[in-house]
């Protein structure tokens, strides 16, 4: 049926570029599926308002320390006035994405509704509505496609992104005659970061299959009744993300990426099936390497390593460690709030390069560390409240999801371990405040919690 089919096309729509999976998240997660509740009369479970209030708590708390620096600001920059200069919402802006926020605010509205129309007397339809299973049989044959067409562009240099046919930056060239990936994307590590999303949480899934093999069956995938198949399928998705990320030279990305698949299974396996999971651990680390070093990767990782270890400083365009320490100062100066994301973009972060004497540094960017950037932006008030907010939906989700048959009490590993990867990426790169990226985690999580609600609200044939 429809709502079947158009989570199986939701992968797809999520490789293709920001614009795409902005429109995809709001109609596929959000509107379709609540419309689908309230046209059957059922009401949409509490659990995904208590979800949706959090992802609101994450958006605002950015906005709030913007409007406590305001009203409590210090004189460390004489020359700087705290006057809402910029263009007045901006003052309201979040290092998130908009769609934590406007995204919750909907489904809150629609729930409420759902509420209002609700009627407990008809009898729920005995019909599939699967849209976890449907969601990585998409995801299957849409990394196969967005490998191939990184492929392509690694050897053609060809830019998605402009649709225009024209050939990327000779910034992205890399120093064997080839390219780095962006796909649809506007940047290499937004790629990384989603590859590295996606990889992480299929690989996951099939480590638990191999390993509890006896307690459950992976039945929300379309091979679920052929042997070997569905294994085969996850293998597959798991290459196809893993070679995304080395095409994207995201070094970082690769190291976290090659450690994932090394991790997961020996965490998981090392006891059970030691032989098997030595054996697979050995293959990744060797192959990585290799593969790795065809596509450009480990020169760029050697070359790096060694600009740090010989000279102390990173290479030309790559400089972080100046990042890293003008944010530490930022959030030496105020610990409690930082200096709030507004105020670094009106000019704080300007005067902070020029005082610490890196007035002549060419990119006086963003932290480039997801960590940072929070202290810096937010200090301790923002790492709290985020922290406090992500605990409470994964207590929220694991507790559905333990509820819910077997296979779906191995979930919540995988999403640790998919969150786990990027926030070892985000030591060098602000992967959570990229829109694409958390569009795929938030995404995900949308489509795991329908899934829930799904199977609470209506008899499905394969529940």
């Amino acid at each position: 049926m429809l709502i079947n089919t158009i989570f199986f096309l939701l992968p797809f729509l999520l490789y293709l570029g920001i614009a795409l999976q902005g429109a995809s998240f709001y109609l596929i997660c959000i509107v379709l599926p609540s419309l689908f509740f309230i046209l059957n009369k059922k009401e949409i479970p509490n659990f995904i308002s208590k979800i949706s209030i959090c992802l609101i708590a994450l958006h605002i708390i950015f906005p709030i320390t913007n409007i406590i620096n305001y009203f409590f600001h210090d004189n460390l920059f004489p020359n700087f006035e705290y006057t809402i200069e910029l263009k007045w919402p901006s003052i309201l802006q979040s290092n998130f994405p908009s769609s934590l926020f406007i995204g919750s605010i909907l489904i809150l509205i629609l729930t409420h509704f759902s509420k209002k129309n609700v009627n407990a007397k008809l009898k729920a339809k005995d019909i599939e509505i699967m849209p976890l299973k449907y969601f990585l049989s998409g995801l299957f044959p849409a990394s196969i496609f967005i490998c191939l067409a990184l492929i392509y562009q690694y050897n053609s240099g060809i830019d998605y992104h402009s649709f225009k046919g024209k050939i990327l930056e000779d910034t992205e060239l890399l120093d064997n005659g080839k390219y780095r990936t962006n796909g649809f994307y506007g940047h290499p590590l937004t790629i990384a970061g989603v590859g590295l999303a996606y990889a992480s949480f299929a690989w996951s899934l099939l480590w638990q299959s191999i390993t509890k093999k006896s307690s459950f069956s992976i039945n929300f995938i379309f091979f679920q009744h052929k042997k070997y198949l569905p294994q085969i399928s996850l293998a597959i998705i798991t290459f196809c993300n893993f070679i995304i990320v080395i095409l994207s030279s995201g070094r970082t990305a690769g190291v976290a990426c090659v450690l994932m698949l090394a991790f997961v299974p020996f965490i998981l396996g090392i006891r059970k099936k030691p032989v098997i999971t030595t054996l697979t651990v050995i293959v990744v680390l060797i192959s990585s390497f290799f593969i790795g070093k065809k596509y450009g990767l480990i020169e760029r990782i050697e070359f790096t390593t060694n600009s740090i270890t010989q000279s102390h400083s990173l290479d030309t365009g790559n400089y972080r460690q100046y990042f890293w320490k003008v944010y530490t100062q930022m959030f030496i100066d105020k610990p409690v709030v930082g200096q709030g994301n507004y105020w670094l973009k009106a000019g704080v972060r300007e005067n902070y390069y020029n005082k610490m004497g890196y007035e002549n540094l060419p990119e006086k960017y963003n932290a480039h560390n997801n960590y940072l950037e929070i202290l810096g932006s937010g200090g301790l008030l923002a790492a709290f409240w985020i922290l406090t907010s992500l605990i409470i939906i994964y207590i929220t989700l694991r507790k559905k999801l333990k509820e819910q048959k077997k296979e779906y009490s191995v979930l919540p590993f995988c999403l640790s371990i998919m969150i786990f990867s990027n926030l070892v990426h985000a030591l060098t790169q602000n992967v959570f405040f990229d829109s694409s990226v958390v569009y795929i985690y938030i995404s995900l999580l949308y489509v795991i919690m329908w899934q829930i609600a799904v199977n609470e609200k209506f008899k499905s044939k394969s529940s």
